[in-house]
């Protein structure tokens, strides 16, 4: 098992898992036009040239980082590499400058279990609701939850 960065050609499997999950209710579906554009966003967890998952770190400011489009699949769930990828996201924030990331998500027991802390989703700036504009549970049935991470730069 290995991470790597994201090729444009791994862009059409990158919204098949994000599909296959969605179903599922775990996230929502991106654009094929988003994922395009915010490839370089993208780690992808690679078994033997086969896509496990994926984790995207996407810049909204110079202080603020969202993990987004993270996803293990179900066969390699439970053996760590979901922290492998996080602990790579977190990484990335702090060697590029920011000192906050924050996620919305169905399963913030995995974030608590990685330092994340839960806020209100109000805390969060407009422009992050962007995404959320695509999913059928917004705005009155949204059952994400919001929290934050802040990264100790020495």
């Amino acid at each position: 098992m290995k991470i790597r960065n994201a090729h444009i050609k791994d862009a059409y499997k990158i919204q098949e898992l994000l599909k296959k999950y969605a179903v599922e209710g775990e996230l929502i579906v991106r654009p094929m036009g988003d994922i395009f554009s915010q490839i370089r966003d993208f780690h992808i967890l690679d078994f033997n040239g086969r896509m496990a998952g994926f984790i995207a770190l996407h810049v909204y400011w110079e202080d603020l980082g969202e993990i987004r489009s993270f996803v293990v699949d179900k066969k390699f769930r439970g053996k760590g590499y979901g922290k492998q990828l996080m602990n790579l996201a977190v990484k990335e924030a702090k060697h590029i400058g920011i000192n906050r990331i924050f996620a919305l998500t169905r399963i913030p027991e995995f974030f608590l279990n990685q330092g994340f802390k839960k806020i209100p989703r109000a805390k969060l700036p407009h422009k992050v609701w962007r995404d959320c504009w695509n999913c059928p549970k917004y705005p009155k049935h949204c059952d994400e939850v919001a929290l934050i991470y802040r990264i100790k730069n020495k």
